[in-house]
Order: C-alpha cells, then sequence, then structure tokens
C-alpha cells in the first residue's frame, strides 16, 4: 500500500475508471432482481426487501473497500472506518422510497391477479394502480383499461423501482468513495489540510497504519 501511495494519481485512477459504470450495472441487476422476488405471493415481499438491505450493505462496504485498497489505504484501519460507515449510510438514503413502491407494487400484483372488474376499493386501497390506470388511459386516449392489463404492469413497476434504485446508489457510493480517497491521497502526499466537511470524526486515531 506505501508503493501505491509513492504513484501518481492519474496512475491510480486507471483502477477505477470505470467502477461507477461498472456498479451501476450491479446495481441494476440486484435491483430487478428484488422487484422479481417481491412478487412472490404472501411473504415475497417482506423477504425481498429484507435480502435487498442486506445485499445492499455488503456491496457498498465492498465498494468503499475496494477503492480505499486502489489508492494505497487499509480499509481496516482504524482511521479509514469512517470512510465505509460514511458510505454504507449513503446506500440507506433512497432505500425507503425504493421500498415502498415495491411493496405496493407487490400488494396491486397480489391483489389484481384473478379480478375481472375494477372496484372502488381496489382503487383505494392500492393507488398505485390507479396511478397506473390513468397514466393507461393517458395513451389509451381515455378509453377504458382492464385490471388485468394493469395487473400485468405491476411486475414492471417492481423492477424499474429496484433496479434504478439500486443502480444510482451503488453508482453513487463508488462514486463519492472514489472522490473521497483521491482527496484523502492529495492531502496525504502534498501535506494539504482535508475540507472540513471530510475530516476524521472527533477520537478517530490518524495515521494509516491499524492497531
Amino acid at each position: 500500500m506505501a508503493d501505491l501511495r509513492a504513484l501518481d494519481l492519474n496512475d491510480l485512477d486507471e483502477v477505477t475508471r470505470r467502477i461507477v459504470l461498472r456498479w451501476r450495472s450491479t446495481g441494476a441487476a440486484e435491483g430487478g432482481a428484488l422487484g422479481v422476488l417481491a412478487l412472490v405471493p404472501f411473504a415475497g415481499g417482506v423477504t425481498a426487501i429484507g435480502l435487498d438491505v442486506v445485499v445492499m450493505q455488503v456491496l457498498s462496504t465492498a465498494i468503499a473497500t475496494r477503492v480505499a485498497y486502489a489508492y494505497g489505504f487499509d480499509a481496516l484501519a482504524p482511521h479509514q472506518r469512517h470512510l465505509i460507515e460514511r458510505m454504507v449510510l449513503r446506500a440507506y438514503k433512497d432505500q425507503g422510497i425504493k421500498a415502498v413502491a415495491v411493496r405496493d407494487a407487490s400488494a396491486a400484483f397480489n391483489a389484481g391477479r384473478g379480478r375481472q372488474r375494477w372496484s372502488q376499493k381496489l382503487r383505494e386501497d392500492h393507488r398505485l394502480m390507479a396511478a397506473v390506470e390513468k397514466l393507461m388511459q393517458q395513451f389509451a386516449n381515455g378509453q377504458h383499461v382492464p385490471v388485468e392489463k394493469v395487473t400485468r404492469f405491476m411486475p414492471v413497476v417492481a423492477v424499474l423501482a429496484g433496479a434504478g434504485t439500486n443502480a444510482y446508489v451503488l453508482g453513487d457510493v463508488a462514486k463519492q468513495a472514489t472522490l473521497f480517497a483521491q482527496t484523502s491521497f492529495l492531502s496525504e502526499k502534498y501535506g494539504l489540510p482535508m475540507p472540513a466537511n471530510l475530516n476524521r470524526p472527533p477520537g478517530v486515531p490518524e495515521g494509516n497504519e491499524p492497531e
């Protein structure tokens, strides 16, 4: 790691140049799988969302750890752990909205399966279905949209919500972790102060060697 920190920043950037795109693709695949799993009847939605939280935490930790090592920093060192923790917290920022969308799409899909007619109660209990119905009516020039057609669209909503959010989150974690590591690298190499918002929390030791 000391040899890595002796290199120029441009040399180290070669390792992480495509990391954001790579992790966005991974996030899209994982999020899409979440959307599919959430459509399993009964406990599928709860299981999928819980599993997704665990997977996103593991992937966020892996991203931040890999970036830290790429720039010559020991991710296990006490003064580097706050980078990992910060990146993992970023991954939770947009999880709530995604979880609600996937859960609602799953519930609507299960409620609409096998139904032949709309009911006011169905629209009130599943507002996501009602919103999709109105959207489809706009494309159908205001004509009636069968409940079966809207129900078949619910898996698309779940997959898009999971894939889109997770692609953004993992890509953002990769980007921010890289920027943080680049800043730390330049700060150490040229004896520059770290920006105030990136300083180590109080009580976190300095140095690059683990205790």
